[in-house]
């Protein structure tokens, strides 16, 4: 049962780590986030654990941000993710 928190990744990572950047977005997708924006992620789950594996896997924690907090409106994202 969904806790009505989203799950948002946020991430400015630089060029000369554009391999990592690369990867963390086509592992987030592979999770399940929608892309939000370009660097900005969404997810209803909590992945806490997955997420720092990734970022610490690609050296780039002081990079990237997960945050758990309400969005609104939000209806888009319940349709996306088939939420009542």
């Amino acid at each position: 049962k969904w806790d009505g928190k989203w799950r948002m990744v946020l991430f400015d990572i630089e060029e000369s780590k554009k391999k990592a950047r690369d990867a963390l977005r086509r592992k987030l997708k592979e999770i399940g986030f929608l892309e939000f924006q370009k660097s900005v992620f969404v997810y209803p789950h909590p992945c806490r654990d997955e997420i720092n594996f990734i970022i610490n896997f690609f050296n780039i924690s002081k990079c990237v941000y997960y945050l758990e907090t309400p969005i609104s409106p939000d209806d888009f994202l319940r349709r996306h993710f088939r939420i009542k």
